[in-house]
């Protein structure tokens, strides 16, 4: 029969509270993520005014991940996103990052600098894993995917918008670099108040923590392997994504000679396309698993960035734009994935904890890539730096691979998967496989060609997405 009209405007009400939820989320992650990167925007100006040279620049750029780890470690050890309301500590990372960021203009020198870049990453350990939690509570098992998406594509704007405001300060010589600092710090400030004030846990809340402090929390929240492993997953894509962002400009730059005004132009609007890609991952990871979708983004992405390493200033720019454009689609729409498995799988008292822990070590792995990268370009050079990222694909599929090895696969389960309410089987372990793994049916063991890994990433990458995806493998 119709549905009465008093359900009708509470189904109404509830989903303008999600989208309102969406949005100012977004926003604050948006604005926090602005500093980030805010660094490597006026890295130029900064070296022509305190003399930093190429390995200083890189140590700045990657001191906000250094911080980011500690600042982690720290949140993690003390289980604070689990004992602590997520919209405070958002406030109070957001205001905090804001002060830090905003400092950089008084400091003198480069010792200053790298201190101020230190106390940024700290404070927004307190706001990303935070963020993840707090959404996650709004939407459940059927549409976090999207919603995760729609965040991560939020947080990829927030990366990419240094590099349109680098391009302004290079076009214009009246414009300072101390401009950028400031009002990206500025919009940090007043997101984390809009989140305090106007969002407030959702209608999915997880389990209240109990008890005191311990380290033990950090092992219950990694206790189920597809938490370990979705884990690793995400350092192999951070890998890639991470040091494609920090450095895609001084690769335009140096391998496709473009000119200074040009280069973050460019790479802002490569970097944009995660926005649509994170979104579609989402939607597509909830549809049709979430394994199967980030397997496909993994090796489309790492194909591309390979081919663009070994390409350089080679070839038409046609192709060359295309492949960044794809790779721009591909290269953040497997992230939504890596969260979603972590919120719904981890042990549901410490979730909090669960992203903290993973961003830690997705984020660890980009302070050795961040320094393993401009190191390569500067011994041998950029096509084979650009190259190497690929290999984090690599290591992702794997990953996957091992995560979707001990699915089930008879009949009833498959059917299970078909029912339209998934959130009162999130626990069951039967339906929990079959959440993560997808539709396909499960693979008989490891696909050939692992061997061949270190020396030829094209020839493994198919047969791993494959077997991921449950395709049939090529012998």
């Amino acid at each position: 029969g119709p549905v009465p009209q008093g359900e009708q405007e509470e189904a109404r009400g509830m989903r303008s509270r999600q989208l309102w939820a969406l949005a100012t989320i977004c926003l604050g992650i948006f604005s926090a993520l602005s500093i980030w990167f805010s660094a490597s925007a006026v890295l130029a100006p900064m070296t022509e005014k305190w003399g930093i040279t190429d390995a200083q620049g890189s140590f700045l750029t990657s001191m906000v991940n250094v911080g980011f780890c500690v600042g982690c470690l720290a949140s993690a050890i003390l289980s604070l996103p689990d004992f602590i309301p997520s919209p405070v500590l958002i406030l109070i990372g957001s205001e905090g990052a804001a002060a830090a960021n905003a400092c950089m203009c008084l400091v003198e020198g480069f010792g200053g600098a790298l201190a101020c870049r230190f106390l940024v990453g700290v404070c927004l350990s307190l706001v990303y894993p935070p963020g993840v939690k707090l959404l996650s509570t709004w939407f459940d098992a059927q549409e976090r995917g999207r919603a995760m998406g729609v965040m991560f594509g939020a947080f990829c704007l927030g990366s990419a918008s240094p590099q349109l405001l680098s391009g302004a300060l290079m076009s214009s010589s009246a414009l300072d670099w101390r401009v950028i600092v400031l009002s990206t710090s500025g919009v940090a400030a007043v997101s984390g108040v809009l989140i305090y004030l106007f969002v407030e846990v959702g209608p999915f809340p997880f389990p209240s923590s109990t008890g005191r402090f311990s380290m033990s929390h950090c092992t219950l929240a990694l206790k189920d392997s597809r938490v370990r492993l979705a884990v690793v997953a995400y350092c192999g894509h951070m890998w890639e994504l991470f040091c494609v962002w920090a450095w895609i400009a001084k690769f335009l730059q140096s391998s496709w000679h473009l000119r200074p005004a040009t280069a973050p132009l460019v790479a802002f609007a490569v970097i944009s396309m995660g926005w649509p890609g994170s979104w579609c991952g989402g939607v597509l990871g909830d549809r049709f698993g979430r394994i199967r979708v980030a397997a496909a983004s993994l090796a489309t992405s790492g194909l591309c960035i390979a081919t663009l390493g070994l390409l350089s200033h080679e070839g038409p720019l046609f192709i060359r734009m295309l492949l960044f454009v794809v790779w721009g689609l591909t290269g953040l729409s497997d992230s939504p994935q890596y969260s979603a498995i972590v919120t719904l799988y981890a042990d549901q008292r410490y979730v909090g904890t669960a992203v903290t822990l993973q961003m830690m070590c997705g984020y660890l792995v980009t302070v050795l890539a961040l320094w393993v990268v401009p190191r390569i370009a500067t011994e041998i050079s950029w096509r084979w730096s650009f190259f190497s990222l690929s290999a984090g694909s690599v290591v992702s599929l794997i990953a996957l691979s091992c995560m979707r090895r001990p699915a089930e696969s008879d009949a009833d389960k498959q059917e299970e998967l078909q029912m339209e309410d998934l959130t009162d089987f999130t626990h069951s372990e039967p339906c929990a496989n079959i959440l993560v793994t997808g539709t396909g049916d499960s693979t008989d063991g490891t696909s050939r060609g692992w061997g061949d890994v270190a020396t030829a990433v094209g020839s493994v990458t198919p047969q791993l997405t494959a077997t991921t995806l449950g395709l049939p493998r090529s012998r």
